[in-house]
């Protein structure tokens, strides 16, 4: 009678196509895979955009860095990394391509950088 019961049980799984592959995980689980931190680092040593875009491009490709905003104007790397071992990674990366770097304060969004160089005649 047992094996009856377990036979139309797996056949109706079968028939239904339920695999268990669609069992939702916990949602700690989830919250925890999105958790993010912004670091930012002042660059030294880029001389022009192309070394900014070499930045970004190396370090988008860093597994768990999520976004990497770098420009020459501001000589200054804004990353959103997933763990620490992305930091370590990112930093490893820029350091890699022959430049130094320092942390520095995130910059807020909407800030503007003071003009510098500017005459006010």
């Amino acid at each position: 009678m047992r094996i009856l019961l377990v036979s139309a049980v797996l056949t109706v799984l079968a028939l239904t196509g339920c695999s268990g592959s669609d069992v939702q995980k916990p949602a700690t689980a989830n919250a925890a895979a999105k958790q993010t931190t912004q670091v930012a680092y002042t660059v030294t040593g880029m001389h022009c955009n192309s070394c900014a875009e070499a930045i970004t491009a190396e370090v988008a490709a860093v597994k768990g860095v999520r976004s990497v905003q770098c420009t020459f104007e501001s000589k200054c790397a804004v990353l959103e990394v997933n763990n620490p071992a992305a930091q370590a990674d990112a930093e490893r990366a820029i350091t890699k391509l022959g430049f130094t770097i320092a942390p520095c304060a995130v910059p807020v969004a909407g800030a503007t950088q003071p003009a510098t160089g500017v005459s006010s005649k």
